[in-house]
C-alpha cells in the first residue's frame, strides 16, 4: 500500500505543479505513472515465477504409455463416490481425494515414479498437480479433459 500511496501523492504533486505552469512537472508525472505501472504488474510477474504451470498429457499419449508398460501412477483426485460411479475411472488409478492430498503427498513423493493426475474434467487435477509440484514432487502431469475426455474417446474405464 505504501508505494501506491507515494505514487499517487507524487502524481498529485506533479499535477499541481503542471497546473501552476511548471514545465518540469511532466517529468515528475511520468515518473509517478511509471511507479504505478510497476506496482500493478510486479505482483503478477512474481506470481508467475513462483508457480509452475502444470504439464499436460493427452489421452492418446497416456494410452500409448500405459500400453507400453511405462511405470506411471494414475492419481484420481475425485471424491470416492465420484471415483466409483459411472462411467468409472481409469484402469489402475488410485483414489486420493483433493482434500486429502496434502496428507498423502509425502507417500506419493517417495514412490519415485511419474504421476498423472486425473479428475472428471481437469480443473481439480490441475490444482492437485500444482500442489504436488509445490511440495517437491517433480514428475507430475495432468490428463487433459480428465475422465470425461478419456470416455469421449471411447477408451476403457473401470
Amino acid at each position: 500500500m505504501l508505494p501506491g500511496t507515494v505514487a499517487y501523492t507524487w502524481l498529485g504533486y506533479a499535477g499541481g505543479s503542471a497546473a501552476a505552469g511548471n514545465t518540469g512537472a511532466l517529468r515528475y508525472g511520468l515518473l509517478g505513472l511509471g511507479v504505478l505501472a510497476m506496482i500493478a504488474f510486479l505482483p503478477r510477474l512474481f506470481r508467475r515465477f513462483r508457480t509452475q504451470e502444470p504439464r499436460w498429457i493427452e489421452s492418446d499419449e497416456l494410452q500409448r504409455r500405459l500400453a507400453a508398460g511405462d511405470p506411471l501412477m494414475l492419481l484420481d483426485v475425485r471424491q470416492p463416490d465420484e471415483f466409483t460411479a459411472a462411467p468409472g475411472h481409469l484402469p489402475g488409478a488410485i483414489n486420493v481425494p483433493l482434500g486429502e492430498l496434502a496428507d498423502r503427498t509425502p507417500d506419493l513423493a517417495r514412490r519415485k515414479q511419474p504421476i498423472v493426475v486425473v479428475c472428471k474434467t481437469d480443473r481439480r487435477s490441475a490444482r492437485a498437480a500444482a500442489d504436488l509440484s509445490a511440495a517437491g514432487v517433480n514428475d507430475v502431469a495432468v490428463l487433459r479433459g480428465g475422465t470425461d475426455g478419456w470416455h469421449q474417446r471411447g477408451l476403457m474405464l473401470e
